[in-house]
């Protein structure tokens, strides 16, 4: 459980930066704020499902290795209607893009993804 730590620990360190310099480019660019916006509600999001999708597994984990029976999801509805709130966002608001918002919803997941390969073909 201590390599599953370690790589959420190290997707959100590079998602925090990711967003440190959409921030920066929020500030620099200001034709873009609206795409910029977009990026990053939609990184937020994609974050916080990380970290939700993370705690449920966790408690999967604990519940199996405890042996106890007791049903458990993994929260999808809940990581959907984030999600849903988050394009709803950007559909109230005409400063957030709503297209840069749906693709970076899938942005920690891809980075994680990438992360993976990357420790793999190290090892």
């Amino acid at each position: 459980m201590d390599e599953f730590h370690a790589h959420l620990w190290r997707v959100q360190r590079y998602t925090l930066f990711f967003l440190s310099a959409c921030f920066l480019g929020w500030a620099l660019f200001p034709d873009y704020r609206p795409y910029v916006a977009g990026v990053i509600l939609g990184t937020v999001v994609s974050l916080i499902n990380a970290r939700y999708m993370a705690w449920k597994i966790g408690q999967v984990s604990s519940v199996v290795l405890d042996g106890v029976r007791k049903r458990i999801n993994l929260g999808f509805m809940t990581r959907a209607a984030l999600a849903l709130l988050a394009i709803m966002i950007a559909i109230k608001s005409p400063h957030v893009d709503i297209v840069s918002t749906m693709v970076s919803l899938i942005f920690v997941q891809f980075l994680s993804l990438l992360l993976g390969f990357i420790q793999s073909r190290r090892k």
